[in-house]
């Protein structure tokens, strides 16, 4: 008989249920919401929180007339400031270790570090750390030469810490005045991610469920294919087609921190039935 193992944590993480209820805060308080950009990085989600009238726009100046929730990743100072001139009242979600990062990076730059920020360049996230470290701040890449300075590391959120470590080494190879390392990648995520790990070392098949355009998501995916484990990604319980269960023995689900758990139960029990 065929195992199916769920891995915890499992269900929406403390910053995107966080900001999900502000969200809907927000509109019982203000009556018209937006958020800037998608409040999270997957479509069931957004469908849902659309379907109550919050829904996402592109530009501040497109939510004059009602309040603007500052989404999960943050954002940088300028976009604050330009709802003020505006007369945009603003609901702050911003996860708390996203600010942490993004008070650490500000700290960087007021003592005269060049902030490297390990993490995906065109991420929200990474866009708000940037800029609060101001012109400091850059995005790692292997090859960057920084020059003789002070440099201070941190790290995208969801970023893996073999990435965040590989970066470290590879900086850690050239002749700054100074290096400083903070990791600030999210508990919660590390947790997805040891879990995942774990999954791809006694299963033969791992399903990651997520938004395919969830950095975090796609951490897991990596992770697993990286464990030696067959992976299959999937963002609802319709898309796991039941060619890719066929003769397994031990099947693993693990989950981003944006992907709910009623999705998770659809994709377990979509996982059993095709067994």
């Amino acid at each position: 008989m065929t195992k199916v193992t769920v891995a915890r944590p499992t269900g929406f993480c403390t910053g995107v249920e966080r900001a999900i209820r502000l969200a809907r805060r927000g509109k019982e308080k203000h009556g018209t919401v937006y958020t800037l950009g998608a409040l999270v990085h997957n479509p069931s989600v957004l469908e849902e929180l659309e379907q109550e009238g919050i829904r996402a726009v592109r530009r501040v100046s497109d939510a004059r007339g009602g309040a603007l929730v500052i989404r999960a990743h943050g954002c940088p100072p300028g976009v604050l400031e330009q709802c003020r001139e505006l007369g945009i009242t603003t609901v702050d979600a911003t996860c708390p270790y996203v600010r942490k990062v993004q008070n650490v990076a500000r700290r960087l730059k007021d003592q005269g570090y060049v902030v490297v920020v390990v993490g995906e360049r065109n991420h929200p996230e990474v866009k708000s750390i940037l800029g609060h470290s101001g012109k400091a701040g850059k995005v790692y890449a292997p090859r960057m030469r920084l020059g003789d300075t002070k440099v201070g590391v941190v790290a995208q959120t969801t970023t893996s810490h073999a990435r965040l470590s590989e970066a470290v080494a590879n900086l850690g190879e050239r002749r700054y005045t100074e290096l400083r390392v903070f990791d600030t990648i999210c508990e919660e995520v590390t947790a997805r991610q040891e879990a995942a790990a774990r999954l791809a070392g006694v299963c033969d098949l791992v399903i990651v469920v997520g938004g395919r355009n969830s950095a975090n998501t796609s951490r897991l995916a990596e992770i697993v294919q990286d464990g030696g484990a067959d992976m299959v990604h999937v963002e609802r319980a319709r898309e796991l087609a039941r060619k890719s269960l066929e003769g397994r023995t031990r099947v693993g689900v693990v989950a981003g921190s944006s992907t709910p758990a009623w999705v998770v139960r659809e994709v377990v029990a979509s996982a059993k039935k095709s067994l």
